[in-house]
């Protein structure tokens, strides 16, 4: 198993995280000698873990004849600085406590022997580098807010630090969790999806984490987790943090999980379990200059590759604001290639006729002519276009989720699965 202080973050140059107000930061803490002969002796705590003792080897030596030749262990996490005592002889102390191990938020002090040491924040401002690309993973975009946002995820994609991916419905926030761990060294391991807006059987997400272990595990629909099903997710949370399961932690929430907790609707402790790095995957209507790129791209996935808009027919598609988002605008390509299913190729300029606009009905499709086409091919042209549209909406109604969709359909969770793939609706 590896060392889970040196998987959550970019060891000796600090970990990734986002402030109160959402910035990227590189998190650091500096350990301040307070009291005794080495008063005044720092230590820059970048990553991984850092030595307290007496020996000459210890990564910070104190000349303290009450400490210990390897006294004890200071770890940066994701979610603050754990003080590990290493069996010493006189103790490692918070307070007034003797403690065997603790995380501390900075600024915080702790004593060993007879000396105290500060921990003090010193993290700093992570640079801003957009990436060079237009796309990641299934996301495209090239406007300065998808770039920015795929600067990060490929930053964070090569660490193992939990991750909350905030947005609207529609945004493509499952997308970026598959990205995340498509691009990590996790690639070909287990990559888990938890529901936590469902229920679950008592010790389903211990068993969960543990079927994922080398893996990752996509914690969907966290702000509306129950408090009992809170309650287990911090217990598993912890044992990931303690290295005593290997997984990384990804989050998705439709709203601000931070004022959530600040409001008491969600548990804090949860919240600082998962939001090591937070941030919000934009909305639609807030880069619309994407619009063409991503029309081509879904037309793409769609089977219509050569598929195309004028700036006539992008303009009600600009001027609209789709509370649904991207897949909001994946169904409307859908309605224009179910009325044509040639679209894409009718024309010199590759454009489709005029698609219905965004919300509105789409004329009815021509009844199909089946003459002279055997009976059992008939069948299954109308069977497939059936399965199409329902799964399509099955799945519309459910966000994506083929698990509560399985559930409302009756059907078996892997075959609603290979039905959607069947018909490129994942």
């Amino acid at each position: 198993m590896a060392d889970p202080h040196t998987r959550t973050g970019l060891v000796g140059t600090g970990i990734l995280a986002t402030d109160a107000t959402g910035a990227l930061i590189v998190r650091r803490v500096l350990l301040r000698v307070v009291s005794g002969d080495d008063r005044g002796t720092e230590k820059l705590l970048e990553g991984g873990t850092v030595t307290i003792g007496s020996h000459a080897d210890a990564d910070l030596t104190l000349r303290d004849k009450a400490v210990s030749r390897y006294h004890a262990e200071v770890a940066l996490l994701s979610d603050g600085v754990r003080v590990r005592d290493l069996e010493s002889t006189n103790g490692t102390f918070f307070g007034s406590s003797r403690i065997e191990s603790i995380v501390l938020t900075p600024a915080a002090e702790f004593k060993v022997g007879r000396t105290r040491i500060e921990v003090l924040p010193a993290d700093v401002p992570a640079p801003d580098v957009p990436s060079e690309a237009t796309r990641f993973g299934p996301l495209v975009g090239s406007t300065p807010a998808m770039r920015g946002l795929f600067g990060v995820l490929e930053r964070i994609a090569a660490t193992d630090v939990p991750v909350l991916l905030e947005g609207e419905a529609g945004v493509g926030k499952s997308e970026a969790a598959r990205a995340i761990h498509d691009a990590s060294l996790r690639k070909e391991a287990s990559f888990a999806v938890l529901d936590a807006g469902s229920s679950m059987p008592e010790g389903g997400v211990a068993e969960t984490f543990r079927v994922a272990t080398g893996g990752t595990v996509v914690i969907d629909r966290i702000d509306q987790v129950s408090a009992p099903l809170a309650s287990e997710l911090v217990r598993v949370l912890e044992a990931v943090e303690r290295g005593e399961l290997d997984v990384r932690v990804i989050a998705t929430s439709r709203t601000d999980l931070r004022a959530r907790v600040e409001a008491g609707a969600a548990p804090r402790d949860l919240y600082f379990h998962v939001a090591s790095v937070r941030f919000v995957i934009p909305a639609l209507r807030d880069r619309k200059d994407d619009l063409p790129r991503l029309i081509r791209e879904l037309a793409g996935r769609l089977g219509h590759a050569d598929f195309n808009l004028t700036p006539e027919e992008l303009a009600p598609l600009r001027a609209h604001d789709f509370p649904g988002n991207v897949r909001e605008l994946v169904r409307h390509l859908e309605q224009s290639f179910a009325v044509d299913p040639r679209a894409g190729g009718g024309s010199s300029s590759g454009a489709a006729e005029r698609p219905a606009e965004p919300g509105e009905s789409p004329p009815a499709a021509e009844p199909a002519d089946y003459s002279g086409v055997p009976f059992k091919e008939a069948k299954e042209r109308l069977v497939d276009a059936f399965e199409r549209q329902y799964v399509a909406d099955l799945l519309e109604r459910h966000d994506g989720n083929v698990s509560r969709a399985a559930s409302e359909a009756g059907l078996d969770r892997n075959y609603l699965s290979r039905l959607a793939k069947k018909h490129g609706l994942r």
